[in-house]
């Protein structure tokens, strides 16, 4: 399996756990390549450490040097809460020479196996994803005119030789650089490829704010926990199983 992750600094202390959390269920993980601020392992505490228990190849590209070959000067949607940062899991193709990768946000935590998840078919599709009922089932929804399926994107499969193939990138960004969204990354991601997304369970990506129901812990595969940086794991729903993931790293990684 070969995963994706993307963030700023600001957020490397969730990020090695989250990571820790994947590798840990999941050993036989082969690549993960790491969009951040920086292309130095080092730079970001106890990667390595993390990166050497597991024995897994860590790809790390300095987004922040790259971000503006996709970005322009005037764009509406990089000073909000969804950073330029967050426009990385759009650009995967160009960096992944893979056929497949699964991306995961930052504030996820991976509590089983998912194998499953990466032999999903997708050859027919761009994307597999779980549907952001959240979002559908707002106001700001008809906005945007969608005719076909809607997804969260911050658990997602992404079909990278047919996402190439078909130029989806340069599509995207047309609609990101010239158009103020509420989710930026995540609605114009979606309006081009509405017609090509296959839905996945919501125990790949369970939060209330997405799914719109409560999961019980035991059968859930990944956590979303989904909140500003502000409030995250602080006072939210199911912060928990975030603190419990930093203490199996802690105990596992740091203290040693």
């Amino acid at each position: 399996m070969i995963f994706a992750f993307g963030c700023t600094k600001n957020w490397y202390e969730y990020l090695v756990v989250d990571i820790y959390s994947l590798l840990k269920f999941n050993p036989t993980t082969k690549k993960i390549y790491l969009f951040l601020e920086t292309d130095t392992i080092d730079e970001v505490p106890y990667l390595k450490e993390v990166q050497e228990r597991f024995n897994v190849e860590l790809v790390l590209i300095n987004f922040n040097q790259e971000k503006n070959r996709y970005v322009t000067k005037d764009n509406p949607n990089v000073d909000t809460p969804y950073t330029d940062f967050a426009f990385c899991k759009l650009v995967l193709a160009d960096y992944i020479k893979e056929d497949k990768v699964i991306y995961l946000d930052t504030d996820t935590i991976v509590r089983k196996d998912i194998k499953r998840l990466w032999y999903w078919d997708i050859d027919e599709y761009y994307v597999a994803g779980c549907k952001d009922k959240g979002v559908i089932l707002s106001p700001y929804y008809k906005e945007l005119n969608i005719t076909g399926k809607y997804i969260n994107t911050g658990v997602m499969l992404l079909n990278l030789k047919k996402i190439r193939e078909d130029k989806i990138i340069p599509k995207v960004f047309e609609i990101l650089n010239d158009n103020e969204l509420k989710y930026p990354d995540q609605d114009a991601f979606n309006l081009v490829v509405q017609n090509k997304i296959t839905y996945i369970p919501s125990i790949y990506n369970q939060a209330f704010c997405i799914t719109n129901q409560v999961a019980l812990w035991e059968t859930v595969k990944i956590w979303h926990l989904a909140r500003d940086k502000e409030e995250w794991v602080v006072n939210i729903n199911f912060s928990e199983n975030w603190y419990e993931a930093e203490e199996e790293f802690f105990f596992d990684i740091k203290n040693q």
